[in-house]
């Protein structure tokens, strides 16, 4: 089964991200700090993650940021309601300079999700152990 990281603080979206997940066949483990997540990510293996832009006090993208400069070439989803200092066109492009896969604006529908999470996750190769 493909397992899924989601790095999201605010409890509803999580869970109902989850849901939709696990009801089309995902595994997912939640986190709420991009600290948490890096220190799950030395443990587990996760096929993707999906990280919020806004993480209480923490920016979702300085979290992929420093994911990436430590190697870490995990497929990840943003997601983001816009807001100040991050416009949709400014996370756009932040995320494809730190090679996010896809960037979902929310609200997104259960289709658009599993698009971005399918696309992100094509294979069965990185099915968790």
């Amino acid at each position: 089964m493909k397992s899924i990281l989601i790095i999201e603080d605010d409890a509803t979206v999580a869970e109902a991200v989850s849901f939709v997940l696990e009801r089309n066949g995902y595994e997912t483990t939640h986190v709420e700090t991009g600290s948490r997540a890096s220190e799950l990510l030395k443990k587990q293996h996760f096929c993707g993650a999906l990280i919020d832009v806004w993480l209480g006090s923490e920016d979702g993208l300085d979290v992929l940021a420093r994911l990436r400069a430590d190697g870490n070439t995990l497929p990840v989803v943003i997601m983001s309601g816009g807001g100040p200092g991050h416009t949709l066109e400014s996370v756009s492009t932040r995320a494809d300079v730190l090679d996010a896969c896809a960037v979902l604006f929310k609200p997104f529908t259960d289709e658009e999700l599993l698009d971005a999470v399918n696309r992100s996750c094509p294979d069965d190769s990185c099915a968790a152990d």
